[in-house]
């Protein structure tokens, strides 16, 4: 790519005020890219509030914000839905930047101006782009919704088979081949994770575990807690910190988990944080010593990486990405199949810091292939920069 590239467009279809990973990932790749000294324009049927996204992860700069009217933002309510309708709006941004990244992709490149170079087109796939599994429940407006997802979900939506995308990891590259025919890059382009501002250097740490993440039932935090009771009954000095983004959906989950935890009587070894900021989480991840992460079968998360920089020792559920691809199938954590196993992982890990045979600094270590300057120089190849 010769031509010098100054001004960068962005198509996100989530909520960058809100808490979560999604969000986090765009930020920042915003913040990287104002590092960078390029001007972000963001196309997005959300108004960004950026109060909010200061107080959750620090100052960005848009220089223009794409949105579609309140008429077509009523009709906004699935993913390939809102693309359709802002497709003029896409063209406007198309003609003012030299470069785009699309965050998940679909549909877009059909829209693209003729005079657009169309390899200045990429889309950044943060999850496969197939419809997965579904099971109707009874309930009408859910199901509504998932028909209609599910069928701007089919092939016909697909990017072109000339546009290059990026995954964020293996996994979701393997998947984007599998399940959707599609074709990445060899290279992935794995998210920037602030490692230099929680890098672990050799703070006191409490005798603290934590659950890190969004507070949802995908997490299966409740398989952490049990693996927290059962990994420390004979270790009950230790305590658990819950933390992560919170939606209204995740009350009554939480509710669910306040249920086991009374019932475990364990209230008083566990505490929940949601919505944190980004300084509450760096101070709970450095005061923490391990941490547990249930979650099944799913692409990479940034939740372990920071846990790595933070001094954490990782234990994580084996068919993942976070183990297969972070840990390097256990190089550099602890994996388990069943809360029976990672109660006992768990354990081993607990005696091991005891007997001072675990030490958490190959992790530290392998957090830095995430890094902000580790990710500023995969997207200064994607320009042609380097």
């Amino acid at each position: 790519m010769s031509k010098e590239i100054k001004k960068v467009g962005l198509v996100v279809m989530g909520n960058i005020s809100a808490g979560g990973g999604y969000p986090r990932v765009v930020y920042d790749l915003i913040a990287v890219l104002n590092e960078m000294g390029k001007e972000v324009y963001l196309l997005t049927p959300f108004k960004p509030d950026y109060q909010k996204i200061e107080q959750l992860y620090g100052p960005i700069k848009i220089k223009k914000v794409y949105t579609p009217g309140k008429i077509k933002s009523l009709f906004c309510i699935e993913d390939v839905v809102r693309r359709k309708l802002m497709k003029k709006e896409f063209r406007k941004m198309a003609n003012e930047v030299d470069f785009i990244f699309d965050i998940c992709g679909r549909i877009m490149d059909k829209y693209l101006p003729k005079n657009f170079d169309r390899d200045s087109y990429v889309i950044w796939a943060l999850t496969s782009l197939d419809k997965g599994e579904w099971k109707e429940v009874n309930n009408f407006g859910r199901n509504l919704k998932e028909r209609i997802r599910r069928f701007f979900m089919s092939d016909k939506f697909l990017p072109k088979k000339d546009i290059k995308i990026y995954a964020i990891d293996q996994w979701t590259g393997n998947d984007l081949v599998k399940k959707s025919g599609l074709n990445p890059d060899k290279k992935c382009l794995y998210p920037a994770i602030q490692v230099e501002e929680l890098l672990c250097k050799n703070n006191k740490k409490k005798n603290q575990i934590i659950v890190h993440g969004r507070i949802d039932p995908i997490k299966r935090i409740e398989d952490s807690i049990n693996i927290f009771y059962n990994g420390t009954k004979d270790n009950p000095e230790y305590n658990l910190v819950i933390i992560g983004g919170a939606s209204p959906e995740s009350e009554r989950y939480m509710d669910c988990l306040k249920e086991i935890i009374n019932r475990l009587k364990i209230q008083n070894r566990i505490k929940i944080i949601k919505n944190p900021s980004f300084e509450e989480i760096k101070r709970e991840l450095l005061d923490s010593k391990i941490l547990i992460d249930s979650e099944r079968d799913v692409n990479l998360t940034m939740t372990s990486i920071e846990a790595m920089a933070a001094g954490n020792i990782i234990l994580g559920y084996k068919n993942s990405s976070n183990y297969k691809e972070i840990l390097e199938n256990g190089k550099y954590g602890y994996g388990f199949e069943n809360t029976e196993e990672g109660a006992e992982k768990l354990k081993e890990i607990l005696r091991g810091l005891k007997e001072r045979k675990i030490s958490n600094k190959e992790s530290v270590k392998r957090s830095k292939f995430f890094s902000r300057e580790k990710f500023a120089e995969r997207i200064k190849g994607i320009f042609g920069e380097n």
